[in-house]
């Protein structure tokens, strides 16, 4: 059972408008598309944009109503063994201008930049800026992820502790991405 710890929004939830919200948002089908847009790397909230203005109308377009919903989202992810990867994420949507994204703990963040002239030549830092990119080619930046299962499936990266310790010692770990084949 998923419990709710107001603080702030003591009145606010106690109010019909945050009575509907937290069952609306405790349901199964919600908790699952807010993890399904935290798995996917995006704000959690994004997963459930449509569904709020479909049942809630204009009474979610109140700056209030959406921060006690971020609250709200924040509370049951956590929960849910989520953890906050980075607030106040701009979202170009309405009703929200701004979300927070949440990962699981054992995610590790990472950029992946591709060679110029190889695209499938991919080199793996720890940090977007400033990264320590090998000086034998130009790259540019192609991708972020954290989910293990992205590293394997897009990056051919099994163990990403392993990859971890390889980034923190080389600065980067380079990666040659083998051409897919497809059935005919």
């Amino acid at each position: 059972m998923l419990r709710y710890n107001p603080e702030k929004f003591a009145s606010l939830s106690e109010s019909d408008i945050g009575q509907r919200i937290w069952s609306f948002l405790t349901k199964p089908a919600t908790i699952a598309r807010l993890e399904t847009a935290s798995e996917l790397g995006k704000p959690a909230v994004e997963g459930i944009e449509e569904q709020l203005l479909e049942e809630f109308r204009e009474d979610v377009l109140v700056d209030r109503v959406k921060q006690m919903v971020g609250h709200m989202v924040r509370q049951i992810l956590e929960q849910r063994d989520w953890v906050l990867d980075q607030s106040d994420v701009k979202v170009q949507s309405v009703p929200f201008s701004k979300a927070a994204r949440y990962r699981r703990p054992d995610w590790i963040t990472f950029h992946a930049f591709r060679n110029t002239k190889d695209p499938r030549d991919v080199v793996i830092t720890d940090r977007r800026q400033n990264a320590p990119l090998p000086k034998d080619a130009r790259w540019t930046f192609y991708a972020t992820f954290a989910s293990p299962l992205k590293a394997a499936v897009a990056f051919g990266v099994n163990d990403t502790p392993k990859l971890r310790r390889q980034v923190q010692t080389h600065g980067f770990h380079r990666v040659h991405i083998p051409r897919m084949l497809r059935r005919a």
